[in-house]
């Protein structure tokens, strides 16, 4: 297996600064680990140094990429011999809130689905809430209005947030009913192959039920408490773009090196 890291532009040969230290503690364990241009990805240019050997599983580590960009970024990997350790298909499943939500829905917020046009107020006014959690298939709104919002048109003012620093709606709008989630006790947990592993030693029975509802290499499953103490589905996202989060880096590397 080899772990595979963008570089740090202004040092090429460390991983970028969010995943350098990351990058460093898994080489001390004994990891293949390589480094890569992210920025050149869209213009053909792929060359991961140590280079990647023939049949080498690939596990990604890095910045988010839309689905066509992962789609190019995987064939960059074939075509040095590498297998990737998450294939397109997996990566959109768990990447992608509406690929994964029918199999979870009971253990998260209810939420529905639309596309981008000049439809969605009314839609969503038909639904009848007194508010609405607003995203895209993968990344909520940060900035200004935050995410959450009390009427349809504060529902199309986020979308526009969104748009302006992200750039792009990915996949399509997810509008999730808001839960009375105490924020504080959220954790993040990751599947490696199968096995679920978790940055204080315990996995609750919720978590192993949610990952056996998901067949995939390599994602993460975000819990957190609501007001009366029951335990929710916050989201699943792949584990490649994933962050550490509350992770130790200890913690972190056992996930790769047992």
């Amino acid at each position: 297996m080899r772990v595979l890291y963008p570089f740090n532009p202004l040092n090429e040969k460390q991983a970028d600064e969010p995943y350098q230290e990351e990058f460093s503690v898994l080489k001390n364990k004994g990891l293949n680990c390589s480094l890569f241009d992210f920025d050149v990805l869209n213009f053909d240019e792929f060359n991961p140094i140590p280079s990647i050997k023939k049949d080498e599983v690939i596990v990604y580590r890095g910045w988010m990429l839309n689905l066509n960009n992962y789609k190019k970024f995987i064939k960059h990997i074939k075509n040095t011999g590498g297998m990737p350790l998450t294939s397109y298909e997996n990566y959109k499943k768990c990447h992608h809130l509406l690929n994964w939500y029918d199999s979870c829905s009971k253990f998260t917020a209810e939420t529905k689905f639309f596309l981008d046009n000049e439809s969605l107020e009314s839609e969503i006014k038909h639904l009848g809430w007194d508010s609405y959690f607003v995203k895209d298939y993968v990344k909520s709104n940060n900035t200004e209005l935050g995410s959450i919002a009390s009427s349809p048109k504060e529902v199309l003012k986020i979308i526009g947030l969104i748009k302006k620093f992200r750039g792009e709606i990915e996949g399509g709008i997810a509008i999730r009913k808001v839960e009375d989630y105490k924020r504080e006790t959220e954790i993040r947990y990751f599947v490696f192959n199968g096995k679920v592993h978790s940055p204080n030693t315990q996995i609750p029975d919720i978590v192993i039920e949610i990952a056996s509802k998901i067949d995939a290499p390599f994602y993460s499953i975000d819990m957190v408490q609501k007001n009366n103490g029951t335990l929710r589905l916050v989201e699943i996202g792949d584990g490649q773009v994933s962050d550490k989060k509350m992770w130790s880096i200890k913690f972190f590397a056992s996930i790769f090196v047992q």
